[in-house]
């Protein structure tokens, strides 16, 4: 039962602070500190860019295809042990990263620990949370989530830079999985309180009842939902592709590495303002047009880095591609709640994340793949480019789907 103090919207916006502690914290430990360790001298020193990125791949693979459990967990128990578990596996896997001495190591720890705990610890569960305790300003709340976990990239990636330079890549990766460990674990405990749906919390959980709850949302899904899944797969990957990759892009345009990670930080400040206005404009105007917007300019900043020679093209790429980036994910669950707010939107989030997890592996993968079989970036930088432009028409077309 929860405390009369939860119910106050004060508990409601102090839960949305802890929710985004938790994901910057995860996403700079597991997801920022990876485009510096896949830089020149870190692990790239000793595993390819190819193994590297393959195992990145294959832990978001992981993490999409444990997205509808994850979804149903929060749905029928609510998040805090999610966040626990997800605290617990990215310590764990970092810790083992760290001590990794041959390939299949790194993949194995990739796909057995950090996928899991990213299944635990990134947006997904954050989003459900908000969906149960807001009906009004939800926008606004996914809004103040993205603004303060958008600041990881900013924290992160001079930090994992620094602390590569320091210590090496190994020490650096064991702090972080310590520094995960020690932030996520008390806001979960303290702060975070599960509210399920009344229509959706399982009294006595079991495998069968369990499963018949995830087999619910399936049903729920409808053109709206296959549209909503098309863009963000040809968006997202072209996304990821372009994030993860975009230090090493410009390192080899032959920009210097601790400069180009200083300048690409500022990104998470630069994206800061459209992280809360919106989704907190999504609340007034149809998300769709603002998701196809955001596509749009990733497109266009994507442009500006294509054979860069000078710091200026640098400059305006880490601009217009910080305006929007950060966006792009919470304007997934805005459009998401538009069409399927609910006792069944957790499940339906994971369901259509266990979709769009292989296109958040395989752009980083192909990009990363292409640019040692080409010895360039130019021609999976194009393609990245051309996902996020194809992204724009299925996004378009939800407006008036049913």
């Amino acid at each position: 039962m929860n405390n009369p103090g939860e119910e106050s919207g004060v508990y409601r916006w102090l839960l949305v602070v802890a929710l985004a502690l938790m994901v910057n914290v995860a996403y700079g430990a597991i997801f920022y500190s990876f485009s510096v360790l896949i830089g020149a001298g870190a692990a790239a020193g000793e595993f390819s860019r190819t193994v590297l990125s393959a195992s990145l791949g294959l832990g978001l693979v992981v993490s999409g295809m444990l997205a509808l459990v994850v979804g149903t967990v929060c749905d029928v128990l609510g998040p805090r042990r999610v966040f626990l578990t997800g605290a617990a596996l990215g310590f764990l896997g970092l810790a083992a990263f760290s001590r990794a001495e041959a390939e299949w190591q790194v993949i194995a720890v990739w796909a057995l620990l950090l996928g899991p705990a990213m299944a635990c610890a990134f947006y997904e569960p954050a989003y459900v949370a908000i969906d149960q305790w807001f009906e009004e300003n939800k926008g606004r709340a996914i809004g103040l989530l993205t603004v303060v976990a958008g600041l990881s990239s900013a924290v992160f990636i001079p930090l994992t830079q620094w602390l590569v330079e320091n210590g090496g890549w190994r020490g650096a990766t064991l702090i972080l999985g310590v520094v995960m460990l020690a932030a996520i674990t008390p806001l979960a405990l303290f702060i975070v309180r599960d509210r399920p749906r009344e229509a959706a919390r399982l009294r006595e959980v079991s495998f069968s009842s369990a499963y018949a709850a995830m087999l619910e949302g399936v049903r729920h899904t409808n053109r709206a939902f296959w549209l909503i899944s098309a863009a963000f797969f040809l968006g997202l990957s072209g996304t990821f592709g372009m994030l993860f990759h975009q230090i090493a892009h410009m390192q080899d345009l032959g920009f210097p590495a601790g400069r180009v990670a200083a300048v690409v930080g500022t990104i998470g400040i630069v994206s800061l303002p459209a992280r809360f206005l919106l989704p907190a404009l999504s609340d007034r105007v149809n998300p769709s047009l603002l998701t196809a917007t955001v596509f749009g300019m990733l497109a266009v900043s994507g442009l500006a880095l294509v054979g860069a020679e000078e710091w200026w093209r640098i400059y305006v790429y880490v601009a217009l591609f910080g305006v929007v980036f950060g966006s792009a994910l919470p304007m997934r669950a805005m459009t998401m709640s538009r069409h399927f707010s609910g006792e069944t939107y957790g499940r339906l989030m994971g369901l259509q994340q266990t979709m769009t997890a292989p296109a958040m592996a395989g752009g980083p993968f192909i990009v990363g793949a292409l640019r040692d079989l080409t010895g360039s970036y130019t021609l999976p930088w194009i393609g990245a480019i051309t996902l996020l432009v194809l992204a724009t028409a299925p996004i378009l077309a939800v407006k008036d789907a049913k």
